[in-house]
C-alpha cells in the first residue's frame, strides 16, 4: 500500500476549490437559467416546437387524455411540467447489441 502525504497551503487549496466550483457553476448555470425563465404554460405552437408533434397529434393526445391541458373558452394551454413528466414517463432506453 502506498500511503502518500500531500502538504499544501490554505491559499493553494482555496484556489483549487474556487476553480472547481467555478467550473461546476458554469456547467449548470445555462440549464438553471433556462429552467427558471421557462414559461409554465405552453400554447399549441410552442408545444409543437418543443416536441415536434403535429397539430393533429396534439389534438389526438388531448382528446384521448394522454397529455394534460387547461381550457378556458377556446384557449387551450399545456402545462410545461406535465408535458415534461409525460415525456419522461414514455422515455425508452435503447438496448445495445452485444
Amino acid at each position: 500500500m502506498n500511503d502518500s502525504v500531500i502538504v499544501t497551503t490554505e491559499t493553494a487549496l482555496e484556489k483549487v476549490f474556487s476553480k472547481l466550483f467555478e467550473k461546476k457553476i458554469n456547467e449548470a448555470l445555462p440549464e438553471l437559467v433556462k429552467e427558471a425563465t421557462a414559461k409554465p404554460w405552453l400554447t399549441k405552437e410552442e408545444l409543437m416546437d418543443l416536441t415536434g408533434w403535429s397539430s393533429r397529434t396534439i389534438q389526438h393526445m388531448r382528446d384521448t387524455k394522454k397529455i394534460p391541458y387547461s381550457k378556458h373558452g377556446r384557449k387551450i394551454l399545456y402545462p410545461r411540467k406535465g408535458i415534461m413528466e409525460f415525456l419522461e414517463a414514455h422515455h425508452i432506453q435503447p438496448q445495445y447489441l452485444k
